[in-house]
């Protein structure tokens, strides 16, 4: 295998250990150090983290809370950029989760998964 058809492990994708769901629910991303607000939408979630969609992501690294709303509920939690797609959005890492939250995560997770399966 030549240096060009080796995956590049710095592909987001390559790196993930957990299945991500597909959920496209508004989302609102507050950047912790300025309160900068961005309006978004997910397109994956998973029990680690989730994808955000956005023409302006925050760059890796940033620290942010995030609010996710579907007609399901709300999930909060904290979170890191772990990776940034310029002009098309971010990975979020969760950092600190409240176990009230996490439970409405694994929810929504277990109710995708089940609409997921075939019948």
């Amino acid at each position: 295998m030549t240096q060009e058809q080796k995956p590049k492990a710095s592909q987001p994708a390559k790196r993930r250990s957990v299945r991500r769901c597909p959920l496209v629910a508004s989302a609102e991303v507050t950047e912790l150090r300025t309160g900068a607000v961005l309006s978004a939408r997910t397109s994956e979630l998973a029990v680690g983290g989730c994808y955000v969609d956005s023409l302006n992501p925050f760059p890796e690294g940033t620290l942010v809370a995030l609010r996710i709303i579907r007609d399901q509920g709300v999930f909060e939690t904290n979170a890191r950029v772990a990776y940034c797609d310029p002009s098309f959005g971010m990975g979020l890492a969760f950092t600190e989760m409240a176990p009230d939250q996490r439970l409405v995560l694994e929810g929504w997770l277990a109710e995708i998964v089940t609409q997921l399966k075939p019948v």
